[in-house]
């Protein structure tokens, strides 16, 4: 195994972990070497252990699921990836979740810098839409960072694992963004006028899931169907935007 290079930094999550494993090693994304990703995570865990850092479940899940692949790769005639058992942890599925992890996390720097952008706006004068959206919160609020949106879906993400812990490993069920958005917008005729994001995660057992509806929500973002603000505690708020896009 190569030396590993103590990193200090913090990540959100054993996905963003395994992305910076990946550039820092410079693996193919797309043809990922699972040797070398399992050994250099393990190592990375091990490194937090040497300090004494605590280790979130959600890492050890992950390091289940990888160490699981690898000792199946080792077995004499192993199945082909393509025959497993749903559910079961394939380099497939394992790429597929970090491409959708990697876009989530530029989607969110793109919709932070809309939402900086639209809080510059709030100087001009409000249309009357805007207006009795905010009256009809005390609290609501327009400040903030472009760090702000990440900082907010993390939280999201711990107060729905409190209420409900969602599974970090893989689960059968796959959905595609767009397939999501639709069900997203299904989903907007039986909420109010202005809801928090997590009620369009009702449905949201997993991670992977939990992600793909927040980027179904980007995509509604992008086309003015729902606008966003976020208050002091860091909950994200949805109101309707342009209807014409619904």
């Amino acid at each position: 195994m190569d030396e590993f290079k103590v990193v200090t930094e913090q990540f959100d999550g054993p996905l963003d972990l395994m992305l910076h494993l990946i550039r820092e090693k410079q693996l193919d994304l797309l043809d990922l070497d699972m040797n070398v990703l399992t050994d250099q995570y393990i190592a990375y865990l091990k490194s937090m252990e040497t300090m004494h850092l605590e280790i979130a479940g959600e890492y050890l899940a992950e390091l289940a699921g990888l160490i699981e692949y690898k000792s199946k790769r080792l077995l004499p005639g192993a199945k082909a990836e393509e025959g497993e058992e749903d559910g079961e942890y394939t380099r497939e599925r394992l790429v597929q979740r970090l491409l959708e992890y990697q876009q989530f996390k530029e989607a969110s720097a793109e919709l932070s810098h809309l939402y900086e952008s639209r809080q510059k706006l709030m100087s001009r004068p409000l249309s009357n839409e805007t207006e009795q959206w905010m009256q009809q919160d005390e609290d609501f609020h327009y400040s903030g960072s472009p760090y702000e949106l990440m900082k907010a879906m993390r939280r999201c993400m711990m107060r729905m694992q409190l209420m409900k812990p969602i599974e970090t490993r893989y689960t059968a069920r796959e959905i595609s963004m767009e397939d999501r958005v639709l069900e997203v917008r299904a989903k907007l005729s039986s909420l109010p006028d202005v809801f928090r994001f997590e009620q369009l995660c009702d449905d949201c057992h997993d991670t992977q899931m939990f992600i793909v509806t927040f980027l179904a929500v980007l995509d509604l973002a992008r086309l003015h169907t729902l606008v966003f603000t976020i208050d002091d505690n860091d909950t994200i708020w949805f109101s309707r935007g342009d209807m014409k896009h619904a």
